[in-house]
């Protein structure tokens, strides 16, 4: 997408732009820069500050985030898919869409990892174009002691774990290039990718894969069941556990708890046949009943492990 209208730097790792006539938000791809300002769960922070004071000298924009005259920014996606299909499929879990932005040729989201302001952020996946150069980046950026990679940038206030988040982030990436690699060719469909597919098969009750994210663990305890969010606020995804008491329903908690849940694994595959959440319209969703219907690997892929 050519030259987008810049209308807001929101922080480091968002901004808006005009595509056509729509206002979209993008969530800028392999970063995940500091907070800034309240309003997450995660803290704000002297580094998040820089970060986002850094993204607004970048693009030209004031303190607010708002461009000094007209500015112009090319989008592009980590797909080989055409523009359309991006603006439909690739967005995150807010609907903003996953991109890379650029400015008079310079790559924003490399630059950042560079930068210092953001680690190379994997935890959804490696990027498909640039992903030895984000390493490369970020190695830089470490030897170099800059922004988030300083340990005087955060002293005295709020900061973040890496040495925990990215060895995480980086068991979660090769669960994704595993999906990507056989997960596709098997037919397992991803909650963020192919969610029209997935309310689909809801629609006519029929069985299906699907590769979705249980960090979150269980939601909610309804009546005699266990819920469990698996998509996200832009693309609704439900399992739930009946008879929660039952010997069946804790092995399937207690799997999701201690292998997904959390700093866990988090992706996973689930069988079974997706049928429409009944108290929450158009919702598709997939009873859970047995503990095989939970696997680390793609249909027809564990008998070659």
């Amino acid at each position: 997408m050519k030259q987008a209208k810049l209308t807001k730097v929101v922080d480091g790792d968002t901004v808006k732009v005009l595509a056509d006539t729509e206002e979209e938000s993008l969530r800028l791809a392999c970063l995940d820069t500091e907070e800034s300002c309240h309003g997450s769960y995660k803290p704000v922070t002297n580094a998040g500050k820089a970060a986002s004071k850094w993204a607004k000298e970048f693009f030209g924009a004031d303190d607010k985030g708002l461009p000094a005259g007209d500015v112009f920014v090319d989008v592009e996606f980590d797909t080989s898919d055409p523009v359309p299909v991006c603006m439909k499929k690739h967005r995150g879990n807010y609907g903003r869409l996953i991109c890379y932005v650029y400015k008079d040729g310079r790559n924003y989201n490399l630059d950042a990892v560079q930068e210092g302001w953001s680690p190379y952020f994997v935890k959804y996946g490696r990027s498909r174009l640039y992903h030895e150069d984000l390493m490369k980046a970020e190695a830089q950026a470490q030897a170099q002691g800059i922004g988030v990679w300083n340990p005087d940038i955060n002293a005295g206030g709020n900061s973040r774990c890496y040495d925990v988040l990215l060895p995480w982030w980086h068991s979660r990436a090769g669960v994704v290039e595993d999906y990507r690699r056989f997960g596709v060719q098997a037919g397992a469909l991803s909650v963020r990718l192919d969610y029209d597919g997935i309310v689909e098969a809801a629609n006519v009750e029929s069985s299906l894969t699907v590769f979705c994210d249980l960090q979150g663990g269980i939601h909610k305890w309804a009546g005699d069941g266990a819920l469990i969010y698996a998509g996200s606020i832009a693309q609704k995804f439900n399992l739930w556990i009946p008879e929660r008491d039952s010997a069946t329903a804790q092995e399937i908690l207690r799997l999701i708890e201690t292998r997904y849940a959390g700093h866990g694994l988090g992706y996973v595959y689930v069988r079974g046949e997706a049928t429409m959440y009944p108290d929450e319209k158009g919702v598709p969703e997939i009873v859970l009943r047995d503990m095989t219907q939970l696997s680390d690997f793609p249909p027809g892929r564990e008998k070659h492990e």
